[in-house]
């Protein structure tokens, strides 16, 4: 046997291993996203892109409203590649880069880390993912044994409650069927056709209708699913409810279910300035328009989009 060859085989092992140890363990926020013809997308909210490397070869991401799952693997010094990647599918707000997030990891085959920052590179369209540490950002809470770092007290509590909302939704086995989210599409479709002010989908091409239907079917799922959650608290706490645009919200079965939450220690809120900001749109009365008392029931006879002409 060469030794020479047995040396390189042994330094380019361990290469790879000093490779693996470099990314696991570590955490990121996304900067930007740098894509051809000098594209650009950036996060308004950073510590809502994450993406963490584990020990084992497990990747966890956010991205806004949705989380994943997969795997990643580092043979050499410079090269990464990620494996399927299991995704939650909410429909996040208006201007989310959640989707276009998501879809960079299946392609992404290097990385740099430089000045504290990691960028990885893709195949596809030659996408630069710029990351910083998430170690950056202060501890604000803990929520189901994750940490969530963040120096704004609104996105400290987006991901509190989402991450609890979801888990409720799982533990009692609330989703949307799709054929609630066809009826759901059916019905906004025919409202819409009756606004003259709103573009026809017969105006669209083929690939503009189904990323249209794409969307509303996400969105159609995201109501539903909110629409269910918030009746099953009503039903266990019953309480006050007010107006939302997207629905009516069960105000103090959504406070009474939190606090028992942090009683039990599914969360516990770490930066002092952002209690009072965290509990405010739970306990300030002046900022919602309430159900007339009696009728709070009647706020989840019919669900809204059943409401549609």
């Amino acid at each position: 046997m060469d030794p020479g060859a047995t040396v390189a085989a042994a330094n380019e092992e361990s290469q790879a291993q000093d490779t693996v140890s470099e990314l696991a363990g570590t955490s990121w926020q996304l900067v930007k996203i740098m894509g051809m013809a000098d594209s650009l997308a950036e996060p308004e909210n950073r510590s809502l892109y994450t993406l963490e490397f584990s020990d084992a070869g497990k990747a966890a991401l956010l991205a806004d409203c949705n989380r994943g799952t997969g795997s990643w693997t580092s043979k050499h010094s410079g090269q990464l590649q990620f494996g399927p990647i299991a995704t939650t599918r909410a429909m996040c707000p208006p201007g989310s880069l959640s989707d276009k997030y998501l879809a960079q990891f299946e392609w992404v085959r290097s990385y740099v880390m430089r000045d504290g920052h990691l960028f990885l590179a893709t195949m596809a369209d030659g996408s630069i993912i710029e990351f910083e540490s998430a170690l950056a950002a202060p501890l604000a809470a803990t929520v189901l044994g994750e940490e969530v770092r963040t120096a704004d007290a609104g996105e400290m509590q987006q991901i509190i409650i989402t991450r609890l909302f979801d888990q409720y939704a799982a533990d009692h086995g609330i989703e949307a069927a799709e054929s609630e989210i066809t009826s759901f599409v059916e019905k906004l479709r025919r409202a819409l056709e009756g606004d003259e002010n709103l573009t026809a989908d017969d105006d669209l091409t083929t690939e503009e209708t189904e990323q249209v239907d794409t969307m509303r079917r996400k969105m159609a799922r995201s109501m539903i699913q909110q629409w269910k959650l918030s009746r099953a608290l009503y039903k266990q706490y019953g309480g006050r409810v007010i107006y939302q645009q997207l629905g009516p919200e069960p105000l103090d079965a959504y406070r009474q279910y939190l606090e028992e939450r942090q009683a039990a220690g599914d969360f516990s809120i770490i930066e002092p300035a952002f209690v009072d900001e965290f509990w405010r749109y739970f306990t300030d009365d002046s900022i919602h328009s309430f159900f007339e008392p009696g009728t709070e029931a009647s706020a989840f006879v019919l669900p809204p989009w059943e409401q549609l002409s």
